[in-house]
């Protein structure tokens, strides 16, 4: 049966999650200072074996062995040193037992209870530290404590550490005991303990994610090539794989969805673009701006390397490319590392039949005339129409291969975008 001071150490250890030896070397360190401040001097070097039980503790005096005595406090002679270890040589150390005091006073103890909490406060921060240092790089599970104006409080596995608003997804709304996924970017050792950098606005969240739930990424065989994000509004991810068999954007998005439906659901409103990556910039840039048609594409040189490149588009494809307030082509930009110009043109489509887009929809089979105008549509309220004549989407075969987010995208709601692409499905299928 274990004594009273064992079940304390034990206690002690399950609750600050330390290991048995640290709490006991906190502990005899902290006897050895009080020792010294009631019954020593300052220049002894005191020992503690605390043993089983606080009945079981003995006091040492740690001497070095030497030929002469000259401090008495901390040497002793190699005839004296034999007689309590027989095998001691001179340059060694023997530990010298010293009475058991019945008890400390006041100031001792409350010094020997000072600093034990710091050993033990020292312990566990450095405990924390390794064990975050480890996870540097991961996802992890965080519990919300509190929300202030400037940042939210967060717990993660016994550590309180912040959010800032900087590293939180724009438009999110968290509260007291809701359970958020952050990414840790890095961990400091500070007076105070692990400091953790954490953020959800990160390119490096988006891929965690991604590779929690995608067990072919887990295992390379389907990666990231290259993101560009705007947190909380959008995202463009260029997927790739370098087994010819496997379809890296198939990968990503799952069986209906499932994958990527799961990535959303953790990232709120913020819309995912999936589609192939290409290590050519004029496919990649196609690609990144579908379902927008490009007529024509044209890049220039800077003074090192290409970064700019200018995009004709027709008119009535225009808003799409764009996007609401530039962000469709912003990011696409951004993919390919420069900056597109989009300018209205009414010449010929170009034609690339090697790029393929994830957000294509099957060939529609009945051929639609471009007199055909948006008004012919039914059930689509008049408002709709006229904003959509407005932005230069007058005619229903413009509107072939659309989704309601694309829609959703230029100034209509989503509700609104459903009923046009509702009409227009209902339309063609006359």
């Amino acid at each position: 049966m274990q004594s009273r001071l064992q079940a304390a150490i034990n206690q002690l250890c399950a609750e600050k999650n330390l290991d048995h030896e640290t709490v006991v070397e906190a502990i005899e360190n902290a006897i050895a200072i009080a020792y010294k401040k009631d019954f020593g001097s300052a220049g002894q070097q005191i020992k503690i074996h605390l043993g089983d039980d606080i009945t079981d503790m003995r006091i040492f005096e740690v001497r070095e062995v030497v030929k002469k005595v000259e401090d008495t406090e901390v040497q002793i002679s190699e005839k004296d040193a034999k007689a309590i270890r027989p095998d001691a040589k001179i340059g060694e150390t023997v530990f010298v037992p010293i009475t058991l005091q019945e008890q400390f006073g006041r100031i001792a103890a409350q010094t020997a209870k000072h600093v034990m909490n710091q050993k033990l406060q020292e312990a566990e921060r450095e405990m924390l530290f390794h064990k975050f240092k480890d996870k540097e790089g991961q996802l992890l599970t965080a519990r919300i404590q509190k929300v202030d104006r400037d940042c939210a409080l967060i717990e993660i596995e016994g550590v309180t550490t912040m959010l800032p608003n900087r590293d939180q997804i724009p438009g999110e709304k968290y509260f007291t005991g809701q359970r958020i996924k952050v990414y840790l970017e890095k961990v400091e050792l500070t007076p105070k303990g692990p400091q953790l950098r954490i953020t959800r606005t990160s390119n490096e969240f988006i891929e965690a994610l991604f590779e929690q739930e995608i067990p072919e990424m887990r295992e390379g065989l389907v990666y990231i090539a290259k993101m560009a994000r705007e947190a909380g509004v959008r995202c463009k991810i260029a997927v790739a794989s370098d087994d010819n068999s496997i379809d890296p954007v198939g990968a990503f998005v799952g069986q209906r969805g499932s994958r990527i439906n799961t990535v959303m659901e953790e990232v709120g409103d913020e819309r995912l673009d999936i589609i192939q990556y290409y290590e050519d910039p004029k496919k990649l840039l196609v690609a990144a701006l579908a379902p927008a048609k490009i007529s024509k594409t044209e890049f220039f040189k800077g003074e090192q390397k290409e970064s700019r490149v200018k995009i004709y588009v027709r008119e009535e494809e225009r808003a799409v490319t764009i996007g609401r307030g530039g962000q469709n082509v912003r990011l696409a930009g951004n993919l390919i590392n420069m900056q597109v110009d989009v300018i209205t043109f009414d010449g010929p489509i170009e034609e690339d039949e090697s790029v393929t887009q994830s957000s294509n929809k099957e060939k529609t089979v009945k051929e639609v005339s471009e007199k055909v105008t948006i008004a012919s549509l039914e059930g689509v309220d008049a408002a709709v129409i006229a904003t959509l004549t407005e932005l230069g989407l007058s005619q229903i075969k413009q509107f072939e291969g659309l989704k309601a987010k694309d829609l959703a995208e230029i100034g209509i709601t989503i509700e609104q975008a459903e009923s046009v692409v509702k009409a227009v499905g209902k339309y063609l299928k006359r």
